[in-house]
């Protein structure tokens, strides 16, 4: 980096799973990993190279050495965080994907750190067993003030924890869950707002005109097949097991495109054509139209145009946000929201969107595949009948308003 006056300069920077958080109040927390802080921020380094690079490798050692927990203080048996520790190594965590368990242990280590009262220890120095319903409710009072949905799913972490920690009471000296029947909403009240149809065409045209066809590409594979944000771009995995991202090779042109929900494993197969008195009709016209505009560049579908790999998390945000502001449109509109567009409008003409989004577990024999892809047939054309009709009431409302 340069200094000022354009002197060559120094700096460490944390890595982002390294970073501290920032909360709805301005304040910032630091990352946390087994209950414990790390004492490290990112700083300069200075201008000289020799001593940079002392004090450079001697935060990468204490980063090390937070991240392994080697050479740190062994967490004591009974405390929250060593529950905390204790449940990440059950099978009954290690089955769920990589996602989810990272997101859990997010969760508990924010859990670890928090501090009920300002200056008192920390939630992970307690004993798991004293946490009592009284205890509970005061921790989602007081998580509550940082955003519903966050106290919410913190709730219902702990309370797959203190269950499990129940049933093996001889381990872990719980017998009784505090965390149960407290009440919490399935999800919190605000969550991402589903996109519209309009907004999702809008948002495609303004990205194809600023350069980024691989986004509109991606708006249509999260709307039109109810695809989530990860499987869509194909995010690394944080522990390299699972296979992301949606491939050339699962696509035939105007016959079908095959997709995997890395989160349940789902095996989904959309059809893209009917054949309607011996006519073929497309089932999703704006999906193929987009697909057609992009470059094949390997097997992955969505890749970035300026390196022709997959996008990071913090690059696909912040061309997202320029796309939006670009377009004007809302602010709350999240990538997430392309995925609940299109459940809500597969919602509008079936019950069932299973086939579509495989939030179900899909057995695999042949029968029950295709029994699965006739639904998702009928679904589809449904899905495009619901669209056609749509735009001919938007067509009539607006020739209604010429004079």
């Amino acid at each position: 980096m340069k200094a000022a006056g354009g002197a060559k300069a120094y700096y460490f920077e944390l890595p982002p799973w390294a970073r501290p958080t920032r909360n709805a109040d301005g304040t910032t927390t630091p990352a946390v990993r087994d209950g414990r802080r790390l004492s490290i921020t990112s700083q300069p380094l200075g201008s000289d190279l020799a001593a940079a690079i002392t004090k450079g490798e001697a935060l990468n050692q204490v980063l090390a050495t937070w991240r392994t927990g080697e050479g740190g203080a062994t967490l004591a048996k009974g405390t929250v965080g060593w529950l905390f520790a204790w449940y990440r190594e059950q099978d009954r965590f290690k089955k769920n994907a990589a996602k989810t368990r990272a997101d859990y242990r997010k969760l508990m280590d924010m859990l670890a750190a928090f501090e009920p009262k300002a200056g008192s220890a920390p939630l992970g120095q307690r004993m798991a067993n004293r946490v009592d319903a009284g205890v509970a409710d005061k921790l989602y009072k007081k998580l509550r003030e940082r955003g519903e949905r966050q106290a919410t799913y913190a709730m219902q972490v702990c309370r797959l924890v203190w269950t499990w920690a129940a049933r093996h009471h001889r381990v872990t000296g719980v017998k009784e869950n505090p965390f149960a029947g407290m009440g919490l909403k399935s999800t919190a009240a605000k969550g991402n707002r589903a996109t519209t149809r309009p907004e999702y065409d809008l948002y495609r045209a303004t990205a194809r005109e600023m350069g980024y066809q691989s986004m509109a590409t991606a708006a249509a594979l999260a709307f039109e097949c109810c695809q989530r944000v990860w499987d869509v771009f194909g995010f690394e995995d944080a522990e390299g097991v699972e296979h992301r991202g949606i491939a050339w090779s699962g696509y035939s042109p105007g016959d079908q495109i095959s997709l995997v929900q890395s989160k349940t494993g789902n095996a989904v197969v959309l059809p893209l054509m009917i054949d309607v008195a011996g006519e073929g009709v497309h089932l999703y016209p704006d999906l193929e139209a987009e697909l057609a505009r992009t470059p094949i560049v390997g097997d992955t579908i969505v890749v970035e145009e300026r390196s022709g790999k997959k996008y990071k998390e913090r690059r696909m945000s912040s061309v997202h946000r320029a796309i939006c502001d670009n377009a004007g449109l809302p602010k709350d509109m999240t990538f997430t929201g392309f995925r609940h567009g299109g459940i809500t409008e597969v919602g509008s003409v079936s019950a069932d969107v299973r086939p579509i989004s495989g939030h179900a577990t899909l057995d695999v024999t042949r029968i029950y595949n295709k029994a699965t892809a006739d639904k998702a047939r009928e679904i589809a054309a449904a899905r495009r009948a619901h669209v056609i009709k749509l735009g001919e009431d938007l067509s009539e409302d607006r020739s209604e308003h010429v004079d």
